[in-house]
């Protein structure tokens, strides 16, 4: 569907002038903007990352309050998706180059704007001056919407329609399109399931004269279904093809192609921009856990216990995906964080029964008397423990599946028949990042590299959760440090990743300038496990939601580079602290 808007007046987005008015009369305002220069190009490499400080969001521990992170060069400053507060945190510098928040931006006027009543901003981008925000509704299976703001003084600009759920936003990089990544995520009792699209938004005519089309993934369910690579999983109930697929995070690439990423559906759509339609889905297929190793159990008494098995894979699922250019050819990279499906909602075990759902286990009454007592009633899941999966007596795994300190514990897919000894055991990501080229195909994996540098780091601190420090392989059974966030940089003529991982936190650095060979670099964890992750823990955990700041950065969810003042920096958004850290790039 294309919805153009209409302007006041009609201006080239080049010139970033914007005419806005009011009943009453109308005002002509511009964007203001006064980049920082290009650092000086020189030869030398990423020797490390060097802490410069952090902001702390004003909410409650874990809830998400610095989530996506990016950088306006035209006033010098820092946007953070706050989720708890439904905001917009703006963060100024100091003389040292540290965070502090300085202002917000209030989405209600987006809201009053677009006469829809919002739940979360889930994420922020920038380009020029123009800040756009990905706002979902209150009723997250309705559409929600991209709001775009001026920069220099804050004030909203229009409002543009998005489909259910606008996870992920982004501009290309010469600043004409807008697009957002619809996850389109179905009900907690799965019972309405809206399908997953993209938004895209071409500014070609000024912001207040854009078009606007909603890419849909019908076509599959129908005329193009002979067209759907059998690799792409569909899992949910009952589920189309457009509802199932579920777009995560997006780039805008080189080659005039948007590349989604469809977690849940362990696969990719490409987009062709300059004509909004989907030239294919692409299912990004299996790694085998027979040639790289990983720890799978958190009850074997030992964090950082590798082993090969096989006939065990992992599905990529990634998360966060970028893009860039090499000798002319674009290449697509991701962090392999991996993601189940589990759906359901808080009530008594009498009503889940009579909903035809399944009782959570642990919370799971054995005898006939129902009590009142609140539980988690599960609508739909696709995960299974791996003790719990039927698997024929001659499979490969069959005795590792049923022992806690090998596979038996470890969240695997759920199958609806028995394996045969020949079938795999799919497990939910890669624990990795990856380097694919611009057809959707493997041409790098990391393998086990990421878990190897971070247990040798952490130590018996590996594979912990990113809300306890007290939890030492306790993310063993499920995706292990989980890559989360990815950012491509160019930085003297290299390319490098900075990879964040979310349960174990800090961040990884390699070389991705020769895509088949990626070199390991640096890592650097701000996390410190003496200390409480807040100012009264019970078990290791937090007791009273108020964040310790000594504990450092927990759960780092986006990165973003940039540069200022002749030096390049990331900053890192970490949603479980609420901490929005920065660090200085040597050369």
């Amino acid at each position: 569907m294309t919805t153009p808007l209409k302007a006041f007046s009609t201006l080239a987005l080049s010139t970033l002038a914007i005419a806005c008015s009011s009943q009453s009369h109308a005002q002509t305002f511009t964007t203001q903007c006064q980049p920082q220069p290009e650092p000086i190009v020189g030869k030398a490499s990423i020797s490390g990352l060097t802490y410069v400080g952090s902001a702390i969001a004003d909410a409650p521990f874990d809830t998400s309050a610095a989530e996506i992170v990016n950088y306006d060069p035209c006033t010098d400053k820092l946007y953070v998706i706050n989720a708890q507060a439904k905001q917009v945190d703006v963060l100024s510098f100091n003389e040292q180059g540290q965070p502090a928040k300085s202002a917000t931006i209030n989405l209600d006027s987006a809201a009053k704007r677009a006469k829809m009543a919002i739940g979360a901003a889930n994420s922020v981008a920038i380009h020029n001056g123009l800040v756009a925000v990905a706002i979902e509704n209150a009723n997250k299976q309705e559409n929600g919407l991209i709001a775009l703001y001026q920069s220099h003084d804050l004030s909203l600009v229009t409002t543009y329609p998005a489909g259910a759920l606008p996870d992920m936003v982004s501009f290309s990089k010469d600043g004409r399109y807008i697009a957002s990544a619809n996850e389109g995520e179905p009900s907690a009792d799965y019972r309405v399931d809206p399908n997953g699209s993209v938004t895209l938004i071409d500014l070609k005519e000024g912001p207040l004269n854009a078009t606007v089309t909603q890419i849909q993934f019908t076509d599959f369910d129908n005329e193009r279904r002979s067209e759907f690579d059998d690799k792409v999983r569909i899992s949910g109930p009952n589920s189309t093809v457009a509802q199932d697929l579920e777009p995560e995070y997006l780039t805008f690439a080189d080659n005039g192609k948007i590349y989604v990423a469809l977690q849940e559906n362990n696969a990719m759509a490409i987009i062709d921009v300059s004509t909004a339609r989907v030239d294919k889905v692409v299912g990004l297929g299996e790694k085998s856990w027979a040639t790289s190793k990983l720890d799978a159990s958190n009850k074997d008494d030992m964090a950082g216990h590798f082993q090969h098995y096989t006939q065990l894979v992992g599905l990529y699922m990634p998360d966060s995906i970028d893009s860039y250019s090499v000798d002319g050819q674009t290449y697509l990279i991701s962090a392999n964080e991996g993601d189940g499906r589990e759906y359901g909602f808080d009530t008594t075990q009498e009503r889940c029964d009579q909903a035809g759902f399944t009782w959570d286990e642990d919370d799971y009454r054995a005898d006939d008397k129902y009590t009142t007592k609140q539980g988690f009633c599960i609508s739909h899941t696709d995960e299974v423990r791996g003790k719990k999966l039927n698997v024929s007596d001659q499979h490969p795994l069959a005795e590792a599946l049923k022992d806690k300190k090998q596979l038996g514990r470890l969240k695997v897919v759920k199958s609806s028949t028995k394996l045969a000894a020949h079938e795999n055991v799919q497990a939910f990501g890669a624990r990795s990042f990856s380097i694919w080229n611009e057809n959707g195909k493997l041409v790098f994996d990391s393998g086990d590299q990421i878990a190897h540098i971070a247990a040798l780091s952490e130590k018996q601190h590996f594979n912990s959760s990113n809300d306890s420090n007290q939890s030492g392989d306790d993310r063993s059974d499920d995706k292990g440090a989980e890559p989360e966030a990815i950012e491509v940089a160019n930085i003297n003529g290299r390319d490098y990743a900075f990879v964040g991982l979310e349960r174990q936190g800090g961040i990884m650095v390699f070389d991705i300038s020769q895509p088949t060979q990626a070199e390991f670099l640096h890592y650097v964890n701000r996390r410190d496990y003496t200390q409480p992750v807040c100012s009264e823990v019970e078990d290791g955990e937090c007791a009273n939601g108020v964040y310790n700041p000594l504990a450092g950065d927990l759960g780092p969810e986006s990165i973003h580079y940039f540069h200022r003042h002749g030096q390049h920096f990331i900053a890192v958004g970490n949603e479980v602290s609420g901490t929005t850290s920065i660090f200085r790039i040597e050369l």
